[in-house]
């Protein structure tokens, strides 16, 4: 398609009423997507300016920070920014010179948390319409606000306001949405006044109306969420009546979004939820006149021309795509390659914990600007043994750099057992990530030797036949063991080795999961099991999950799981067992033993197969990495590293094993790189910052 018929290439003008207006160079814009890259007293980074600019530089119309707090009580990241302060000023005003530099407009979004800020990570006692806690946050109960408090804070609103057009801002964005302060008073579960401010557009509109006299001639606008989610919360046609009651005449534009902290589902959608899932909702609020952008699983160039194209929104708010990659936008506007988002949602889970990182994309949100790897001296060689997330990531790397690899992997295709997540019911975007590895493997001219073991005893065959200078070695952590008596083990597997027996492979991909049992048991509860369970559960078998964790998949995040174990604990064929150990196995029943069952423990039916999750595996971690890779160095007689979840001490999930090769892949780059100067800044056993 050329680019001039790209309905997202067009500029679009914001602004209205008389107010200049701001001109958008296409229909593409950062969704204010929160990241915790400040810094603990809420002032901008070096990292998140290189972040946010490396984004305006791949071509985004207007690029938004995120939720950003008016007040110090309305923090509710230990990292998240703020415009609470005139001291905010100057760091902020250094991101939108940079921002304006690369052609790009410059928008925050103003926010309180409100009860979902929490004391622990504020400081100050949180605050709220009515005196209702938010579980999912915390829990802290807020002091309900008097009207003078209500006043106060829509004063907050307006200081902020007027901060930000210092800081050089372009655009406001109100944070209206996902069930922050202002969407707080506009609902029934979190509104239970009975002054002025019942009325569920009141406290909005003061809010609105300060704004606008703050910076008059400003573009502003507001974030909404369609829908609540919560069965007693705002239904989507009471939220279109609350914005029908809205000072529309002081925006300049909608931003519409979903979702609030009790259902967290739609505010991040996950992998099994329809592309452009917003865009029916969003047609309701054509009504009301003003340009309309959009948020809502916009994962592929297609989906955004088609909401565009259509009239569902005006511009498009895009988070995870072009967090996964930048290259994105570019992908949008002129088809070129890029790393696709898969729709893990390590990103939003990672936000309680830390910095916002990404599976596919190893070097965002790690603490620092990306260090680039060195270009490698011409004719470099490089073996990398293991084809999954950790080998294909170590490989592409290296490739890029210029070294010439060949990647050794026993499986049939390429993927490693994260292949296997394709056709897992909630994580079917994952193969995205395979696709787009096989064309970066024929890009970079990477030679991929598939059902060709490797056995690191005999690395120094594998470095003479292919004369190489450099190893990775990213074969993954030790196999499951039962760890527990039975009789016929035969019907004991890896969970991993059953899955992959029973998919159906073609040329090309997996196609389904054939021959599935009526009924089968898994020995661990972490996140593969709980895919597994959740996948063939949906297709009628009966399962019964064990497992020693307390909790299913503690691996990963909330927002990971928030589909998949509802599902499982409301389904009448799925038993759960946790917090307890499979002592015996006779074929057809385990005896599980635990701290609140008899001292013979519990005899249960279980229907077999049995299958092993790895979360009831040891680790090899009883040798440094560093130790090893001299070891390994030795044996081989070049340079070898290790790659891979098991390595680094870290959950033994997707996204710790692209992180290990994308590290393992820089370490050896510095040792072959072109520019020897460039080996003082990295070194097998750690990096220099």
């Amino acid at each position: 398609m050329e680019q001039t018929k790209r309905y997202s290439a067009r500029p679009l003008a914001l602004g209205r009423n008389g107010r200049t207006p701001k001109i958008l160079r296409n229909r593409l814009a950062s969704a204010p997507m929160e990241r915790n890259y400040g810094t603990t007293d809420g002032r901008i980074t070096d990292q998140y300016i290189d972040y946010l600019v490396t984004r305006a530089r791949a071509g985004l119309g207007m690029v938004t920070t995120e939720a950003t707090y008016v007040r110090a009580d309305g923090k509710g990241r230990t990292h998240q920014l703020g415009l609470h302060s005139d001291a905010m000023i100057p760091d902020l005003r250094r991101l939108t010179d940079a921002l304006h530099a690369e052609g790009a407009l410059a928008a925050v979004e103003l926010n309180h948390g409100g009860r979902t800020a929490q004391a622990a990570v504020s400081g100050h006692k949180n605050l709220a319409p009515s005196a209702v806690a938010c579980e999912v946050a915390g829990g802290e109960v807020p002091r309900e606000l008097t009207v003078e408090d209500c006043h106060e804070l829509v004063e907050a609103y307006a200081q902020a306001a007027r901060r930000a057009v210092a800081a050089g801002f372009d655009v406001i964005n109100i944070h209206g949405a996902h069930g922050y302060l202002i969407h707080q008073f506009m609902s029934p579960l979190s509104n239970h006044r009975t002054d002025e401010f019942a009325a569920p557009e009141r406290f909005m509109n003061l809010v609105i109306d300060a704004v606008r006299e703050a910076v008059p001639d400003t573009v502003v606008g507001m974030r909404v969420s369609v829908v609540e989610g919560p069965a007693d919360g705002i239904t989507a046609e009471q939220q279109v009546a609350i914005i029908a009651k809205a000072h529309l005449e002081h925006l300049d534009f909608l931003d519409i979004s979903a979702g609030s902290y009790e259902a967290g589902e739609w505010i991040v959608q996950s992998g099994e939820w329809k592309p452009g899932i917003l865009a029916g909702y969003a047609k309701a609020y054509r009504q009301f006149g003003l340009p309309l952008g959009m948020a809502g699983r916009l994962n592929s160039p297609a989906i955004i021309e088609e909401v565009l194209r259509d009239g569902s929104c005006d511009f498009v708010s895009l988070a995870r795509a072009i967090h996964a990659d930048p290259g994105f936008v570019g992908g949008v506007l002129r088809d070129d390659r890029y790393r696709p988002c898969i729709a893990c949602n390590v990103c939003i889970d990672n936000l309680g914990l830390g910095q916002v990182t990404c599976t596919v994309n190893p070097a965002v949100g790690r603490s620092r600007v990306p260090v680039p790897t060195p270009s490698i001296r011409e004719g470099s060689r490089v073996v990398v043994v293991g084809a999954g997330p950790a080998g294909l990531t170590a490989a592409r790397e290296l490739a890029e750099a210029g070294a010439t690899v060949t990647l050794f992997d026993d499986g049939v295709r390429p993927g490693g057992r994260f292949a296997l997540a394709e056709r897992m019911k909630s994580t079917p975007d994952f193969h995205r990530f395979a696709e787009w590895s096989a064309e970066e493997n024929a890009r970079l001219g990477i030679e991929v030797r598939l059902r060709s073991r490797v056995d690191t005893a005999h690395l120094g065959g594998v470095v003479r036949d292919t004369a190489a200078d450099a190893v990775v070695l990213a074969t993954g952590g030790l196999r499951p063991e039962a760890g527990f008596n039975g009789g016929d083990m035969s019907n004991v597997l890896d969970v991993r080795d059953w899955l992959a027996a029973h998919l159906e492979v073609i040329e090309g991909g997996t196609e389904d999961v054939s021959d599935v049992p009526e009924a089968l048991t898994i020995w661990g509860a972490d996140s593969v099991a709980m895919s597994v369970a959740d996948t063939l559960a949906d297709r009628g078998t009966a399962v019964l999950l064990i497992g020693p964790q307390q909790a299913i998949a503690p691996e990963s995040g909330r927002r990971a799981k928030i589909l998949a174990v509802p599902r499982l604990e409301a389904n009448p064929r799925v038993r759960i067992r946790l917090g307890v150990v499979i002592e015996e196995f006779d074929g057809g029943r385990v005896r599980i033993s635990g701290p609140d069952l008899p001292a013979g423990g519990e005899w249960l039916d279980a229907p077999g197969p049995l299958l092993v999750s790895r979360s009831v595996a040891p680790l090899d971690s009883t040798i440094p990495r560093n130790i090893r890779d001299a070891e390994l160095s030795r044996v081989a007689g070049v340079p070898v590293t290790l790659a891979g979840t098991v390595v680094d001490q870290t959950p033994a999930i997707a996204s710790n094993a692209v992180k290990s090769g994308y590290d393992a892949a820089q370490r050896i780059a510095f040792l072959l790189a072109a520019d020897a100067a460039a080996t003082n800044e990295l070194t097998l056993n750690g990096t220099k910052r």
